[in-house]
């Protein structure tokens, strides 16, 4: 999710969840383990939803609500940028 979120050095605090609920950041399993999407309303006239990541934009996951509801675990309902890693490591 960067640069939003950046590997190993910010954190969500996320809610189960097993449905949509409306647009927002979602921990889904999408076939290779449990990951963060943005997850929208598709705008393609059929319905569903899409997914994808923002640093891979043009990849982009095309599923129904129903499929969509069978893979989600969780809805991130805060984040935390760390600052100042040091403090993190203990290295100050």
């Amino acid at each position: 999710m960067e640069p939003t979120l950046r590997g190993g050095r910010d954190y969500v605090l996320l809610a189960p969840v097993s449905e949509y609920r409306g647009e927002g950041v979602y921990l889904v399993d999408a076939g290779a383990g449990l990951d963060l999407f943005c997850v929208m309303n598709s705008v393609d006239g059929k319905g569903g939803l899409v997914l994808f990541q923002e640093n891979r934009r043009d990849e982009k996951h095309h599923l129904s609500l129903e499929k969509f509801e069978e893979l989600v675990a969780g809805i991130v309902v805060a984040d935390i940028r760390t600052r100042d890693e040091r403090f993190l490591r203990g290295t100050v």
